[in-house]
């Protein structure tokens, strides 16, 4: 199972090498299947379920085997009352014994119940966190593969503002040439060619950063280089009303309300040892005792055995009284974090709303924004060409158009990343 394991972990690495594209869908399958992270949730999680047994609560019996052999050499000086007296160094003397015993918990103050179903918290509280780890990845590569994208639409707008500068210091060259142009425009159209240049240097090392992040969430080599779909957003806006149903599903608030419930069947715990342990023993014995000298050269018994035993604390130093108040203390305090995390999410759901909602209307003011400053640009390039404007106002227009569409580019990331967070904050993601 390992070697298979390990055979598919391989082969899913070596085809996603392979491919040139990698869309959003392959990108999340690939993280789920290789992150690190998510395998050592995934263990925890498995723990926390196994320790999940009636065993463990202490609700089962126990059953053990002992043996023991004890050999030994004394010397032996006895006198008996018949007048008998034995004087002899260097006795062998050998005793075995071995039984087969069984203890059941008869009552303890509901103390088992109590730790059976703390262990059922908990192993809802690896599943949970498992969930939350499985959101959180997707979450995170959805928004590493956007940012590539994000960032490769603003690249190729670097480089058609790079192009333009190069045909800027064509035309203005030409000019300078025909002598109409002086080495003031020669030297800011090479200044602006240079800044150019640094910018679409610094980008290009933006999106091998990139690569580099969302590389590491598939854990695949960090220098890994591939093509990218285009992002989306949901081709129906999120509704609230919806969302705001669904809101109990948070990982957090799920978690919080399990740590509370752990919290009371801790206390539960605390409160049985005040109680009477009654518990259930049988056994079956065997014990041989062999001496080459002595009153008795031989012993051996064997049988079984039964039992009842009653214990109830009478004091213990205050110890209980002490460990069942810190109990309720925490009691307290975990119903007030419950509390305390539902008014945090309620927050961020309402602010990341708020950028949602707004980053939408923003990008339908930026899609015509954009036309209008393309135009605008086109426009101020054919009049710079015709000599008609000078280069600072070409310049100001080509500023224009890199704002306009970096800000449109921007507004989509942003609407993108609220869209990925109202679906983790609502427990989606992993649908």
């Amino acid at each position: 199972m390992k070697i298979k394991f390990l055979l598919l972990f391989w082969l899913n690495g070596a085809v996603l090498m392979a491919q040139n594209t990698i869309g959003l869908r392959s990108a999340i399958q690939s993280a789920l299947t290789n992150n690190l992270q998510l395998q050592i949730a995934r263990n925890d999680a498995q723990i926390a379920h196994n320790n999940n047994h009636t065993g463990n609560a202490g609700m089962l019996p126990t059953v053990s085997l002992n043996a023991s052999d004890n050999p030994s050499l004394t010397n032996i000086n006895q006198e008996y009352i018949n007048g008998t007296t034995i004087i002899r160094k260097g006795v062998f003397n050998n005793t075995i014994g071995a039984n087969i015993l069984g203890t059941y918990t008869l009552y303890d103050g509901m103390k088992m119940f109590a730790t059976k179903n703390k262990l059922e918290a908990l192993d809802r509280v690896g599943n949970t966190q498992l969930q939350a780890q499985i959101q959180n990845i997707i979450s995170r590569v959805i928004l590493s593969y956007s940012n590539i994208v994000r960032q490769q639409q603003y690249l190729a707008v670097v480089k058609q503002l790079n192009e333009l500068s190069e045909q800027r210091l064509e035309i203005v060259n030409a000019r300078k040439v025909a002598g109409v142009a002086n080495n003031t425009d020669v030297y800011l159209a090479q200044l602006d060619l240079e800044t150019r240049k640094q910018s679409l240097l610094s980008q290009q090392a933006i999106i091998k950063n990139a690569y580099s992040d969302l590389n590491l969430l598939m854990s695949i080599k960090a220098d890994s280089m591939y093509q990218v779909e285009p992002f989306s957003l949901r081709n129906t806006p999120l509704q609230k009303g919806t969302l705001d149903s669904m809101l109990l599903r948070n990982p957090d608030l799920m978690l919080a309300h399990h740590q509370s419930d752990i919290a009371e069947q801790t206390q539960k715990e605390i409160a049985a040892a005040r109680s009477p342990l009654l518990r259930l023993t049988g056994a079956y014995n065997y014990n041989l005792s062999q001496s080459q000298a002595g009153f008795a050269l031989l012993n051996q018994s064997n049988g079984p055995q039964a039992g009842i035993s009653l214990s109830l604390p009478l004091f213990t130093g205050n110890i209980n009284s002490q460990n069942y108040a810190n109990a309720k203390l925490n009691v307290q305090s975990s119903q007030w974090r419950e509390q305390l995390t539902l008014q945090t999410v309620q927050s961020t759901y309402q602010q990341t709303w708020e950028n949602y909602i707004t980053a939408l209307v923003q990008i339908q003011s930026d899609e015509l924004a954009i036309g209008t400053a393309k135009q605008y640009m086109d426009l101020m390039q054919l009049r710079f060409k015709n000599g008609q404007n000078t280069i600072i106002e070409l310049k100001e227009a080509q500023r224009s158009y890199e704002e306009t569409y970096y800000r449109y580019i921007s507004n989509q990331y942003i609407a993108k990343l609220a869209e990925t967070q109202l679906l983790g904050l609502t427990g989606q993601l992993v649908n």
